[in-house]
């Protein structure tokens, strides 16, 4: 497997499995959905914006074109970048380049536990984890963290057989999943992801630190073991803008 790519570190952009020219554009994108540069405004120049970024020209010019292709901006010559009006603005799905980044930008999280315990199965959850018999699945409630910053609010849930295998506290505040799956004995070996918008609840807000009913991504996870049982049911809350899917496999 190839060794991840190391980032550099600056400002603003973080170590997300993302180029570094998309995460400007997100930034700069957000500075302007959200008033800070308004429609007709100027965009500050190249060289501040390598300066405020920590970031090369090529990157800057990469950025800007991504949102010109989007509508948020256009070039004036000889005069500079603009802000377009907001009917003009729309938006393309992010990409990675590579699972690899993904694992390595997963490694660098932490996950506190708020609470745990068998609750009563449900029809949601009987859909996804397949298991009309089970009265009862295991419950794991908490937050994902990167960089001192809640990341997501998660519910795990697991069929009863697995669950009541787990010592809670053995659990540390490493990567969450391996741990997990290797003291309930779990196997996995693909899972299918589900992303859409929608709302904090007053438990993600919460979490977040964000209001109740404030955008975010909602992740809905199925990981199935190598005799394609479903084994994990996954729900994820994060602040961002972008929905998208993805399917990861794991060797």
């Amino acid at each position: 497997m190839a060794k991840p790519k190391k980032r550099v570190p600056f400002g603003n952009p973080t170590d997300l499995p993302l180029p570094i020219y998309y995460q400007v554009a997100q930034l700069i994108r957000n500075n302007i959905i959200e008033g800070t540069w308004p429609s007709g405004s100027r965009l500050p120049t190249e060289q501040k914006l390598t300066q405020k970024y920590q970031v090369s020209r090529p990157t800057i010019r990469n950025a800007k074109a991504t949102l010109t292709n989007e509508g948020f901006i256009h070039s004036v010559r000889g005069s500079g970048c603009y802000v377009n009006s907001k009917d003009t603005w729309k938006t393309q799905l992010p990409t990675v380049e590579n699972l690899n980044d993904i694992f390595y930008f997963g490694s660098k999280m932490s996950f506190k536990i708020q609470e745990y315990g068998m609750i009563a199965n449900s029809e949601e959850i009987k859909n996804n984890l397949k298991n009309p018999q089970d009265k009862f699945v295991f419950q794991i409630k908490g937050v994902r963290w990167f960089q001192n910053q809640p990341l997501s609010s998660v519910v795990y849930y697991l069929p009863h057989r697995f669950g009541s295998r787990i010592p809670l506290e053995r659990l540390t505040e490493n990567p969450f999943i391996p741990q997990f799956e290797k003291l309930a004995g779990i196997q996995v070996l693909e899972g299918t992801s589900n992303i859409s918008l929608g709302q904090a609840d007053s438990e993600a807000a919460k979490n977040l630190g964000i209001k109740k009913d404030s955008a975010v991504i909602v992740v809905k996870t199925v990981y199935i073991d190598h005799e394609l049982h479903p084994i994990e049911y996954i729900i994820s809350r994060y602040r961002d803008k972008l929905p998208y899917s993805i399917r990861t496999k794991r060797f």
